[in-house]
């Protein structure tokens, strides 16, 4: 239904006379209220159709009475409003941690494909964390020079797509399991600690020196 129409349809309830006194001057401080035309229009329409249950002897039609209606109409409209962009607001933010999560499950991913277990655990800490190679190297028990030569291979590798050898066999797979899971929490909590404390028990990670009894003796000397 067009606009006109509409309009023509909703005063065949008023009189003339009705229409003619109060219309002008709602139509006119309803558009003042929105500032705009299209939502002025609408809001005097709905208010002359809301003040249909005070038409009577009792209760006469009047600008101040047009006026309270159409601004509560108006305030009830922009609180609507106002629930749909937080509703739309919300979902956006839905779709984007869903993006960062699929983002975030990319990367764990490549580091579990391409890289050996330290070489992961480094690259995750130097590269997702912003630690230094001091910093790694006291956590994984080992040298900076180690940690430093890991962390160069592991660029050579992303930069030649995985090749040219499978790490494969550097990996236990209860602790590639473990390993993908820690690095899914770290990077949702964003707290490395989470996997810092789990990495003593990582022996593919950390791994303990082991000394014979030779070795023992001479260390007692």
């Amino acid at each position: 239904m067009s606009h006109s129409k509409k309009i023509e349809t909703q005063t065949e309830s008023f009189d003339d006379k009705c229409w003619n006194e109060h219309y002008p001057k709602l139509q006119q401080y309803c558009r003042f209220l929105t500032q705009n035309a299209w939502d002025g229009d609408d809001i005097a329409q709905e208010t002359f159709l809301k003040a249909q249950r005070y038409k009577g002897e009792e209760h006469k039609l009047s600008s101040a009475l047009l006026n309270k209606i159409a601004y509560h109409h108006w305030i009830d409209l922009l609180r609507k409003r106002k629930r749909e962009v937080i509703a739309e607001e919300e979902g956006l933010e839905q779709q984007a941690d869903k993006q960062a999560f699929d983002s975030k499950g990319h990367s764990v991913e490549l580091l579990l494909s391409q890289f050996t277990p330290k070489q992961a655990v480094i690259f995750f800490l130097k590269e997702g964390f912003r630690y230094q190679l001091k910093e790694i190297a006291l956590i994984l028990q080992t040298s900076e020079t180690a940690v430093k030569s890991n962390l160069h291979r592991a660029k050579q590798r992303l930069e030649k797509g995985g090749e040219p050898f499978s790490t494969d066999s550097f990996w236990d797979e209860k602790e590639r399991n473990e390993l993908s899971e820690l690095f899914y929490k770290t990077l949702e909590a964003q707290d490395p600690a989470l996997l810092i404390g789990a990495l003593p028990s990582l022996k593919s990670v950390i791994q303990k020196p082991t000394y014979t009894p030779t070795c023992t003796l001479c260390m007692a000397a």
